[in-house]
């Protein structure tokens, strides 16, 4: 049955050859998951079939597809790891979350993006191993590695980590870092740190820096987060975190939060 259904996934015939990969993520062995692999990187197969193949690698029941597609984030070309980023969001365990968190890393920007996108799907798998691995890579050198891990940090609701975000929000040189850093302090909601993003929201110098920290002021939902939002509404000059903070309060009204 294999041998006949890897040499349907090899087929120049486009809907028989489509129709083995949806086939094939139900089926198991090593062969099918090199064929599957095979029309991944191959330079003849088009990007939706390549992704369709990905895709089917992440799903097939025994653990040669995923194992394959671990081994391609490794690939010298970014095109297939960024492939294999993305089929592994359909393949969701610990191995996957520490694979992909590795690739927070990379050199380039798409293969990051996919990656994360990819770990917001599976965030009720990380484990503390995987939390201890977000907790270094707040620390790393590149400001595109760290805002991911920030906000990766309020989608898991890390609550042990939000010390790090904190001082990031505040101290890191980077603005976007500092961006993720304040979303994701409001999406953990506890309002010890509402000072912080005070702080952020009326000196940092960057208005889209001040204006992710209103936001996170008006999700935090905290006792005084309606009083810090309208005296930034009168008093910053920018017109665009004026008006986060003027959103941020409908909100809160909007959600009853005078109640």
């Amino acid at each position: 049955m294999n041998a006949g259904l890897i040499e349907r996934l090899s087929s120049a015939d486009l809907e028989e050859r489509n129709e083995a990969i949806v086939e094939a993520a139900e089926a198991s062995g090593a062969g099918i998951a090199d064929a599957l692999a095979g029309l991944v990187t191959s330079p003849d197969v088009g990007t939706p079939a390549r992704t369709a193949a990905a895709q089917a690698l992440a799903r097939m029941p025994d653990p040669e597809g995923a194992l394959r597609l671990r081994s391609l984030l490794e690939h010298e070309e970014s095109g297939f790891r960024v492939l294999a980023a993305s089929g592994l969001e359909f393949h969701p365990d610990s191995t996957t979350v520490m694979a992909l968190l590795s690739v927070l890393a990379d050199p380039v920007n798409k293969v990051r993006n996919v990656a994360e996108r990819s770990l917001m799907a599976m965030t009720c798998v990380f484990t503390e191993e995987s939390h201890r691995q977000i907790a270094d890579l707040l620390d790393h050198p590149v400001p595109l590695t760290r805002s991911p891990a920030a906000r990766l940090v309020g989608a898991a609701a890390i609550g042990k980590l939000a010390g790090k975000l904190a001082r990031m929000a505040i101290e890191d040189a980077e603005w976007l870092p500092r961006v993720w850093a304040s979303r994701a302090l409001g999406e953990l909601g506890n309002d010890k740190h509402l000072e912080v993003l005070t702080q952020v929201a009326t000196g940092d110098e960057k208005n889209r820096v001040r204006a992710a920290a209103v936001e996170a002021i008006g999700e935090m939902r905290a006792e005084r987060s309606e009083e810090i939002l309208r005296e930034i509404a009168e008093s910053d000059l920018d017109e665009g975190v004026k008006r986060s903070a003027e959103e941020a309060l409908e909100d809160l009204q909007r959600g009853g939060f005078d109640d």
